[in-house]
């Protein structure tokens, strides 16, 4: 108890004594919604997605004659699915956990694993949670390119 008291007047005087205390780096903060904002999934989609995919999402990008396999047109998922777009299902095979065999191949990076390596100097949940908001960011765009 006496350790705990004597720890919280050192934080204590630490904060009001130190003019520069603003000046203080924070080793690992909390995600801002500014950080968050970073992770739009229509540029996510531009940047690793459109090469093969097009811009539209309908699978004729610039890369898309260089695959092996047709590339996906991600605007009929919702019409392939009764009407309904897949949500859970393209998340996972954005993360590479679905049976989606072109992900996690030479022509589809896991983008799950490849998220959670950004940030080296964060902690592994906090990793996790960046990869997991860019994996829903960029699934929202892909649901808003589905064709009427």
């Amino acid at each position: 108890m006496k350790s705990l008291i004597t720890s919280l007047a050192i934080i204590v005087l630490i904060t009001f004594a130190n003019p520069a205390i603003g000046q203080v780096k924070i080793k690992e903060a909390p995600l801002t919604w500014q950080q968050a904002a970073l992770t739009d999934g229509e540029e996510l989609f531009h940047e690793l997605c459109a090469a093969c995919h097009g811009v539209s999402g309908t699978g004729d990008g610039p890369a898309a004659s260089a695959m092996a396999k047709p590339v996906s047109n991600l605007t009929i998922l919702t019409a392939s699915n009764d009407g309904v777009f897949p949500f859970k299902q393209v998340e996972k095979s954005i993360t590479g956990k679905s049976q989606v065999v072109a992900h996690g191949t030479i022509d589809m990076p896991v983008w799950g694993q490849r998220f959670e390596e950004l940030r080296p100097d964060w902690k592994q949940f906090r990793r996790k949670a960046l990869a997991r908001q860019r994996i829903y960011n960029l699934t929202l765009h892909i649901e808003s390119l589905q064709a009427e």
